[in-house]
């Protein structure tokens, strides 16, 4: 069992089918749950599943993808409904979607809006990146970053595998004048066939990418190595990773694995018959 750091926990959930019944079982409320917002699904399916999960209990934190909303009413619409189920965070993201559906062709646009929307009641979280973006230089991110501290009070790293780099990256992005909180993305212990299969869709395939183009060096081939040979993914030196490294918080990357995740101990005891 992997030995959890003294630090909050939220888990990241993908919508789909009695998705809330599963939270149930394996991850009772009042966990922090946060819904990722893909393509295929659109922000309105997060925000129906953050408001289910907030009715049911939970903590929910959907999330928002900027190219993937329409125009600013259906802005206002998921940002009304976010406040009157009680929600109180969402992560922006820009979203991988390749046309943007209205006038919001990056994150900070839709920040803006929600702040305005929702008259600042709303925190937001934004992705910050271990290992650099395959299509942005590493100083365009920092500037991209550092427009939009003033208005997010949170950020979360995007997937990464390599526990050296897990380490060292709060202290980077504070000698780079970044002071927001960072949560930790780490995936939970989730079975292998499932990792590789939801790669392309969830993000995940720029950190295998990065994987597989730096497998010569020791810690970067054992990862790998354990992405093609396990069942299941052991999170555990990226957990170990956290420990004083600066990380506000867990961030677990579920993948819908809720049953293998309960028994891991990573996000705490299930009460028996929950």
């Amino acid at each position: 069992m992997t030995v959890l750091p003294d630090l909050p926990v939220r888990v990241e959930v993908i919508p789909g089918e009695n998705l809330v019944e599963k939270l149930r079982a394996h991850l009772p409320a009042p966990a922090t749950v946060t819904v990722t917002c893909l393509p295929q699904h659109g922000p309105r399916a997060a925000v129906d599943l953050a408001v289910e999960l907030a009715a049911a209990g939970y903590t929910a934190v959907p999330h928002l993808a900027a190219r993937s909303v329409a125009d600013r009413t259906e802005l206002g619409d998921h940002v009304g409904r976010c406040l009157d189920a009680g929600i109180t965070d969402v992560f922006v993201i820009g979203g991988d979607a390749p046309v943007a559906a209205g006038p919001y062709v990056w994150s900070g646009a839709l920040m803006e809006e929600v702040a305005g929307l929702s008259g600042g009641a709303l925190r937001m979280g934004i992705a910050v990146y271990p290992e650099g973006h395959p299509a942005t230089a590493e100083d365009a991110l920092l500037t991209t970053l550092r427009s939009k501290q003033d208005l997010a009070s949170w950020c979360v790293t995007q997937l990464c595998f390599d526990p050296d780099t897990v380490r060292t990256f709060p202290a980077k992005l504070r000698a780079e004048g970044i002071t927001l909180p960072v949560w930790a993305g780490i995936p939970g212990p989730v079975r292998m066939s499932r990792l590789l299969r939801l790669a392309g869709s969830i993000g995940v395939g720029q950190s295998l990418g990065f994987l597989k183009r730096s497998a010569g060096g020791s810690n970067s081939g054992s990862v790998l190595r354990q992405l093609v040979t396990s069942a299941s993914y052991d999170p555990a030196p990226l957990v170990e990773a956290l420990d004083g490294a600066g990380y506000a918080g867990l961030h677990l990357y579920s993948f819908n694995d809720l049953a293998e995740l309960a028994d891991s101990g990573l996000v705490g005891p299930v009460a028996p018959g929950s």
